[in-house]
């Protein structure tokens, strides 16, 4: 069976455990509800806030977001700088994977000089950090670069008239794919991110003069995709990627929590899976491994720690109601990064079942922290992990299952795995974008691709 598939029958089998929780009434005033909420978006022209925060940029509220920086910085050039976004980072202080990736990768930029983390309000251009030798507010210029870093989808309408701005100063704009899961698997991204994605993919992503994958495997999923779904005003003729860092900023004011401090203590060895409760990080066939060893009285302490999310009420049930919770399956929801560092470091595998990914953090953090990793046969676990991970069969609770008997066996190795740091990923990327330094140009451009120069999974031929 074809990787895809297999997800797909997955995905349908998790969406109708789901629909058998919900009453038959609740389901139908849901839909409605829905219905009448996007006609309602649609008559006062907020549906770009599909989050449900609709708050207009205010330009106080925005400024007091900023963060102050101490000591030397070098101030930026004057020609052709490069500004990296940071809007949704800047706006909403989350602290989900992109996020992580925006604030390291503009920590070191900014440190060194290199580009200029900015926030968008209202059309104009800001610093999103405080400090003596930056300037509150840019105009563009010719020759500048803007790469839109951060994930522009949630307010995506407010990037077109940047669209415009750069168009008009002959500023090169780039943007940055993460994934494309929501075009190749709606039914795992929730319905309103699925939504807000396709509006940026169509109306500023393919406007980008270039795009920086997060890895290999994203690239070639979109040249892939561009041939069974080719884009008419496509502008885009550079593509390139970029590897991501590991070593996460050891700085934290935080201290890990009571409660994982004293599990920590109680718990000295345990397997672990880390992302949010969502269907493509496929939580059901890890659960469903461990269960079978449990059934065999196997002790082993499985442990999730990642937010709940969409689509997943009846698996949240089944892990709060489960026999072994709370005694040999742990589910924390609200995991600090001081918490998640104590969780890697004495973790004796990292589990890592999902089924779409554009690099996949946790796998790096574990390998980071000295944890095995289990994970996911998918191309691109196969690119960041290498030889340092066993994989499983994808969707296969069984195989799964004997790698996780197999850890009995494992030597845990001394030292880290070679890993890039975040100094090296940024430098990777600023020089690609100032020496043009793309993997793929205009002359090797996808749209220039046939159907034999792809193998039968949709990728380019070695």
């Amino acid at each position: 069976m074809k990787q895809k598939t297999k997800i797909e029958a997955f995905l349908r089998e998790e969406l109708a455990r789901e629909h058998r929780q919900e009453h038959p009434l609740f389901i139908s005033l849901k839909s409605r509800a829905q219905e009448f909420f996007w006609t309602l978006s649609r008559i006062f022209g907020f549906s770009h806030w599909h989050d449900g925060r609709w708050r207009a940029p205010d330009a106080q509220q925005a400024a007091a977001l900023r963060s102050d920086l101490f000591g030397d910085i070098p101030a930026p050039a004057l020609t052709r700088r490069l500004f990296i976004d940071m809007t949704a980072t800047h706006r909403y202080q989350k602290h989900t994977g992109v996020q992580r990736v925006v604030r390291e990768i503009a920590r070191v930029c900014v440190m060194s000089g290199s580009a200029i983390p900015i926030f968008i309000e209202n059309g104009r251009i800001f610093s999103h950090f405080r400090h003596e030798n930056l300037p509150d507010e840019f105009d563009l210029s010719s020759g500048d670069r803007f790469f839109l870093l951060d994930s522009g989808w949630g307010s995506w309408q407010e990037y077109l008239n940047l669209v415009v701005q750069a168009r008009a100063a002959e500023v090169k704009l780039i943007g940055c794919l993460y994934d494309i899961i929501p075009l190749l698997y709606p039914d795992a991204v929730e319905e309103a991110n699925c939504a807000a994605f396709h509006q940026w993919f169509a109306h500023v992503l393919s406007q980008c003069d270039a795009l920086i994958c997060i890895s290999k495997s994203v690239a070639l999923d979109y040249l892939a995709y561009l041939q069974e779904m080719p884009i008419q005003d496509l502008r885009t003729r550079q593509l390139g990627w970029f590897p991501l860092g590991a070593d996460f900023e050891t700085k934290n004011i935080l201290a890990p929590t009571p409660v994982v401090e004293e599990f920590i203590t109680k718990n000295q060895s345990f397997f672990l899976s880390v992302g949010t409760i969502e269907p493509r990080k496929a939580y059901p066939i890890a659960l469903a491994a461990f269960e079978t060893l449990w059934a065999q009285g196997d002790a082993r302490i499985y442990v999730i720690v990642g937010r709940a999310g969409w689509n997943t009420v009846a698996l949240q049930k089944a892990i709060k109601s489960h026999a072994e919770y709370g005694r040999r399956l742990y589910w924390f929801a609200d995991a600090n990064d001081a918490d998640l560092r104590l969780f890697y470091q004495h973790a004796q595998a990292l589990v890592f079942p999902s089924f779409a990914e554009g690099f996949g953090m946790p796998l790096v953090e574990a390998l980071y922290y000295g944890a095995s990793v289990i994970a996911s046969d998918i191309p691109v676990f196969r690119e960041v992990g290498g030889d340092d991970v066993r994989y499983f069969s994808l969707l296969d609770a069984d195989s799964l299952q004997k790698e996780i008997l197999a850890t009995d066996q494992m030597v845990k190795k001394k030292g880290r795995p070679r890993l890039i740091s975040w100094q090296e990923s940024a430098s990777h990327l600023v020089d690609m974008i100032n020496h043009d330094s793309y993997q793929i140009n205009q002359s090797q451009w996808a749209g220039h691709f046939s159907r034999q120069d792809l193998s039968e999974e949709g990728r380019i031929k070695n």
